[in-house]
């Protein structure tokens, strides 16, 4: 398993930097990002009039009012010049792979000349794209009120048709995730992406996070509801309610009791697979 910090060491010494290496965790920080605020980054890949390389790195994902906005721009783009297509090479980037580019940056800034800090960047925002073939689609972009960086940056593109603080909701997405999946390693989950978050960032596997197996008081969800079931069945009855509270707690240390396992009351894999739970 590759983690984050180990990827950024390859990308250094091999002078080839890839955020499309953490395309797994990528993935579940957007989805996570959707589960935290329904419908907050939307898919915009067919669009009419949207050519991309398909490369791991790309994700095709703006906010709902700037994808309507773009929708607007190739529209007229197209019916004006029927075989013209836009060529996006970044779109939404996850914090996950902004940490890349910030960290290579700090390391080596010859490899990565500028790179925003997590959480400050407006790709993070879901309000910009980098356009290769810029100068074709420039006067569209600005008819529709998108910002262009000029010489900054030739091919960035900003459209300010949603909310600003969508990469604050990337980091909360992350911390989430990250507690999620290490119940007994939890951080504060407040948008910032300070040291403790980048050193948990660091020792994220690339993939993304396998599933969680180990459940305890304070969890709530589906599987929770199972698990209660499950006991509740075998004899250590509990409220079926998807909430992992104290009665629950208590159901669960009897049971363990009772086929010899560790009596902590937390639901790892021992007990899952005692209680005949398979996720």
């Amino acid at each position: 398993m590759t983690t984050v910090k180990e990827a950024i060491e390859m990308m250094i010494q091999s002078r080839n930097v890839d955020t499309g290496r953490v395309s797994g965790l990528s993935r579940q920080i957007i989805a996570q990002m959707n589960t935290l605020q329904t419908g907050i980054l939307i898919n915009f890949e067919n669009l009419p009039g949207i050519s991309s390389s398909g490369e791991s790195h790309l994700n095709l994902y703006l906010q709902a009012g700037a994808k309507e906005n773009l929708r607007a721009v190739l529209r007229e783009g197209v019916s004006k010049q029927p075989s013209l297509r836009m060529t996006i090479n970044s779109a939404y980037r996850t914090v996950a792979q902004q940490h890349i580019l910030y960290q290579t940056y700090r390391r080596d800034p010859k490899l990565i000349p500028l790179a925003a800090k997590p959480g400050n960047s407006n790709h993070e925002d879901g309000l910009a794209i980098d356009v290769s073939n810029y100068n074709a689609w420039k006067p569209y972009l600005l008819a529709h009120g998108w910002q262009w960086q000029g010489s900054r940056d030739l091919v960035h593109f900003f459209n300010n048709n949603g909310r600003d603080d969508v990469s604050n909701l990337g980091v909360k997405a992350f911390q989430s995730l990250w507690n999620k999946y290490n119940p007994t390693d939890k951080m504060t989950v407040d948008g910032n992406f300070g040291d403790q978050t980048a050193a948990k960032m660091d020792r994220c596997p690339i993939g993304g996070f396998a599933l969680v197996t180990l459940f305890q008081l304070g969890d709530t969800g589906s599987v929770i509801t199972r698990i209660q079931q499950s006991l509740t069945n075998v004899g250590f009855p509990t409220p079926i309610d998807g909430i992992f509270d104290q009665k629950t707690q208590a159901a669960v240390i009897k049971f363990q009791i009772s086929k010899g396992l560790t009596a902590d009351g937390d639901v790892g894999s021992m007990t899952l697979k005692t209680l005949g739970i398979r996720l």
